[in-house]
């Protein structure tokens, strides 16, 4: 063999037999993954029934689309019963793939993980991120680091809260900290259709403050988005005289507080609903009408959407010691830890 080319077999040139050997390689990979037909979820949503609080964003992106692409939901260890799911359009949302062994269930082997990585990474979008459970969102990103995939910014403690349960409502139990304020909680009801021109400035306001950067910059997708919950009367909000005083009627009216049912799934066990977007007007922070809204909060989504024993629940950067001291001052406890990675 003369020197500096390679030894291919017949028919085969040096650069061929790479290509060849990507192509197999990369069909290895392929065949450990298993796309996941809409109408074949049952296996998926058993493997999230094991933690539904958990795993709730991902059950939520499944029931929300009626069907969607080959690949765009996938599997690791078969359709019936499988070892991990992710959802993989746009951002990547795992669950599984660190093992569950309390449930005998094994993590993902390292032949399965760099699979998932070389799937999802050309379907992740700019602005797009990994989301999940830390231990599943660890478990993936050092392979998607490695196939070429670079964070904005990475958050490793997220910690998952869950509202406590109250007989006679969080409202009633966590009494605001001034009487002036007893009106918030009351105030809390679904967003209407016809606000929605005065609540996407609030949840404008609210992505641009958590993720960097304003999300209408990337087209129609958010404000469809915020219609969505609001159509789904998943957009809670407190509106206020624009001066933190109880809105009259015929008067102009102000955003004070906002929270939505980001996801939400009827489970076997339960009812479950995560939180996302809570958002204080600024004038306003620091005067307890956040923590009164949010009780008021809590006590809405159970009264209409999980019932009295369902779980309410959000997770939250750990180095936001504002909305921390919040959520522990109405009683939420940790039942859980997320990670995200933004793109």
């Amino acid at each position: 063999m003369r020197a500096g080319r390679l030894s291919a077999g017949p028919g085969l040139t040096g650069m061929s037999f790479l290509r060849h050997r990507d192509t197999r390689r990369a069909q290895r990979h392929a065949d450990r993954l298993t796309p996941v037909p809409s109408d074949q979820v049952s296996g998926v949503i058993s493997l999230c029934a094991l933690d539904p609080v958990c795993a709730v964003s991902l059950v939520q992106q499944m029931q929300r689309w009626s069907r969607w692409g080959r690949g765009d939901v996938v599997a690791l260890g078969g359709l019936a019963q499988p070892v991990a799911a992710a959802w993989s359009v746009g951002s990547l949302m795992p669950f599984g793939l660190a093992g569950r062994p309390e449930h005998g269930l094994r993590a993902a082997d390292a032949g399965e993980i760099w699979a998932l990585a070389e799937h999802c990474r050309p379907r992740l979008s700019r602005h797009g991120s990994v989301c999940g459970p830390a231990r599943d969102v660890a478990a993936i990103w050092g392979a998607l680091s490695e196939q070429g995939v670079r964070a904005r910014q990475e958050r490793w403690r997220q910690p998952v809260l869950a509202a406590p349960h109250a007989h006679s409502g969080l409202g009633s139990v966590r009494r605001p900290r001034h009487p002036s304020l007893s009106w918030v909680g009351q105030a809390v009801r679904p967003a209407q259709p016809s606000e929605t021109e005065m609540v996407l400035p609030a949840s404008v306001d609210m992505f641009i403050g958590e993720l960097g950067y304003d999300p209408t910059t990337d087209g129609p997708g958010y404000r469809r988005h915020v219609c969505w919950l609001i159509e789904q009367r998943r957009s809670y909000v407190v509106l206020d005289d624009g001066a933190g005083g109880p809105a009259q009627p015929g008067s102009p009216r102000a955003v004070a507080f906002k929270a939505d049912v980001g996801a939400l799934w009827h489970s076997p066990d339960g009812g479950i609903a995560q939180l996302t977007g809570v958002w204080t007007r600024p004038d306003l922070r620091g005067r307890g009408v956040g923590a009164a809204a949010l009780a008021g909060v809590v006590d809405a989504v159970r009264r209409d959407l999980v019932g009295a024993d369902g779980v309410v629940s959000l997770y939250v950067n750990d180095y936001n010691a504002p909305a921390m001291a919040l959520y522990r001052s109405l009683g939420f406890e940790q039942v859980g830890l997320f990670a995200t990675v933004l793109l």
